[in-house]
């Protein structure tokens, strides 16, 4: 009975999860909020089915009640956080918090599954990340001064950068940096300082001269990420520059020479650095080196393969035969235990988000925001797209986390900050267009009252 029921819930994940989808992009086509309602009910009960189903399996394969007792201090969280969100922030879009908590959810599952303790720290770190996360769109909203902090932002950035420098390195990059018995990823910081140093900087000026000096600034950057062989945020910092650039510019002149001087600067890194050779090496042909190398990413996909498109069943599958699966791989363990069509349906929640930030960014009046809200959101599309692309062996893997999804306290901690800035920018379009439509109706009181005295009058 218990392996009959292990099997059926394979695919109640994948049509739920399909479910999710479909009503994640009706409501990003549907303009009107009273439409919407409808479409938020239908995803808060999908992600606490997804969430209740995932903990009840990890329970019974288990057998063990700290799964239990986790279950429902997660289900507090994920309810709290709802809640407060729509009580303190009313006009936020709910749709960007709702595909928070359904990747949230599925991350915890999943993590709990390839290691509890694990897990715990990072539901501890998550809850600390949301306290900050409720912070940030009110002072975005009373903090006007933020768009004139533009070098503060770049001197803290490089001086991060720098002392990552002197970090651990970790699987051949220095990317972390040790507080006694913390650490942390200054790079996953540094992304949103980054973003609104440029945005602060073309915000005053979009000159020859200004270009130059923000193009000189962003390089630095992405040099010392370079020479600290942290290449996927490198690659981010770099795309995230190039899209800034276009949008505070219009020139497609600066945009072309961005790339192709990233074009070059790829081929001296591939000559200077060991490790981007083995990478593309290992990319090229992972299968020469099993035994080594390639053992990481052969294993990926060999568990790409194997889950098919309904996967093996969650604590049904060998996602932990992959080296450092909670981190890099999330995607492909996701993928073996719940299968393509999940993994497919989550990979388009992620694009989801990309489409509402783009909108949200598209609607801003601000440069400065308008610039803020593209740069968080290529560096979030960006991100996913490296993640999955180096799982699948589209591209070389670069060691960067699914958002939300993968485990990394850093990672968790600076997504809830994007998404709460882009939620921010949100809520301020919202008020400023509640202002637009109440200057309407008053003008038109008023030519009502002009209209009646006249006829008075006459």
């Amino acid at each position: 009975m218990q392996s009959v029921f292990i099997e059926l819930t394979k695919y109640i994940f994948a049509f739920l999860m399909a479910f999710y989808v479909l009503s994640a992009y009706r409501g990003a086509i549907i303009h009107k909020e009273e439409k919407r309602k409808g479409i938020y009910v239908q995803q808060y009960i999908i992600i606490f089915a997804i969430h209740f189903l995932g903990y009840y399996v990890l329970y019974i394969m288990k057998q063990d009640v700290k799964y239990i007792g986790f279950y429902f201090v997660q289900l507090i969280y994920l309810i709290i956080f709802i809640a407060f969100y729509y009580i303190l922030y009313p006009k936020a879009s709910r749709l960007l918090v709702n595909n928070m908590c359904m990747l949230m959810a599925v991350g915890f599952i999943m993590i709990a599954r390839l290691n509890f303790d694990k897990c715990v720290k990072q539901f501890v770190i998550a809850v600390l990340g949301t306290v900050i996360m409720f912070m940030v769109p009110w002072l975005l909203k009373t903090v006007k001064s933020f768009r004139n902090f533009g070098w503060i932002y770049c001197i803290t950035g490089l001086v991060l950068l720098c002392a990552v420098l002197l970090g651990s390195k970790v699987y051949g990059a220095n990317l972390t940096l040790s507080i006694g018995a913390f650490s942390v990823q200054p790079a996953e910081f540094v992304k949103i300082l980054y973003v609104m140093f440029v945005a602060s900087m073309f915000n005053k000026s979009t000159t020859f001269k200004q270009t130059c000096i923000v193009t000189a600034f962003a390089a630095l950057h992405v040099i010392i990420l370079v020479l600290s062989t942290d290449l996927g945020a490198a690659l981010i910092f770099f795309v995230v520059y190039i899209a800034m650039l276009y949008i505070a510019t219009r020139k497609l002149v600066y945009a072309g020479a961005g790339l192709i001087a990233g074009a070059g600067a790829s081929v001296i890194a591939y000559k200077l650095f060991a490790h981007v050779r083995a990478r593309v090496i290992v990319w090229r042909n992972p299968w020469e080196y099993i035994d080594t190398s390639g053992y990481q990413i052969c294993q990926s996909l060999f568990a790409i393969g194997m889950g098919s498109w309904f996967g093996y069943g969650l604590c049904q599958g060998m996602p932990d035969k992959i080296p450092v699966a909670e981190k890099d791989f999330m995607f492909s363990a996701i993928s073996e235990e719940f299968g393509l069509i999940f993994s497919i349906a989550l990979f388009l929640v992620c694009l989801n988000n990309l489409i509402l930030m783009m909108n949200i960014a598209s609607r801003c009046k601000t440069l400065f925001y308008r610039l803020v809200a593209v740069g968080l959101g290529v560096t979030y599309g960006v991100q996913v797209f490296l993640t999955v692309g180096g799982a699948i062996k589209f591209i070389p893997m670069t060691g960067v986390t699914l958002p939300f999804v993968s485990y990394g306290g850093s990672s968790i901690l600076s997504s809830l900050i994007m998404f709460a800035l882009i939620n921010g920018m949100y809520t301020m379009r919202q008020d400023e267009g509640d202002r637009k439509d109440g200057r309407k109706q008053k003008a038109g009181q008023t030519k009502k009252k002009q209209k009646c005295t006249e006829r008075y009058s006459r």
